[in-house]
C-alpha cells in the first residue's frame, strides 16, 4: 500500500482539521465487512486522532462522510448516531467509489478548540 502524503490533523486558529479516517483496525486492515462495523471503526479512528490533538468527539463541529453505497445510509446513520451520542455536528454525506475497494466509508472532521 502506498503511504499517503498527509497529516492526520492540522490546526488553523481554533479549528482542527482531521484527515479522512478509513475503517482500519490496529493491524491496518479493514476487518469489518458491514457498514455498521466499518462506521464504528472509522469513528474510533477519528476519536484517536482527535485525542492526539487534545480534543474529543464533543469538539467536532462538522464531518464529511463518503459512503461507497447509498443503500448503506440507514445502517451508517444508526452507527454514526450511536457513536456521536448527544453531539450532532453538521454533516455532509456523499456517495461515491472509495480508493480502497473494501472500504465502505471514510469520515473527515473539523473540530473546534474551546478558548
Amino acid at each position: 500500500m502506498i503511504k499517503p502524503h498527509l497529516s492526520q490533523w492540522t490546526e488553523a486558529g481554533s479549528l482542527v482539521f482531521v484527515s479522512g479516517q478509513l475503517p482500519f483496525d490496529a493491524n491496518r486492515r479493514i476487518s469489518a465487512t458491514d457498514i455498521g462495523g466499518q462506521t464504528r471503526q472509522a469513528v474510533s479512528n477519528l476519536e484517536s486522532v482527535l485525542r492526539e490533538a487534545g480534543l474529543g468527539l464533543a469538539d467536532v463541529v462538522k464531518t464529511t462522510v463518503w459512503l461507497a453505497k447509498a443503500a448503506d445510509f440507514a445502517a451508517f446513520n444508526e452507527s454514526y448516531a450511536a457513536a456521536f451520542g448527544e453531539t450532532s455536528p453538521a454533516r455532509s454525506t456523499v456517495v461515491c467509489p472509495l480508493v480502497l475497494p473494501e472500504a465502505l466509508i471514510e469520515i473527515e472532521a473539523v473540530a473546534r478548540r474551546q478558548s
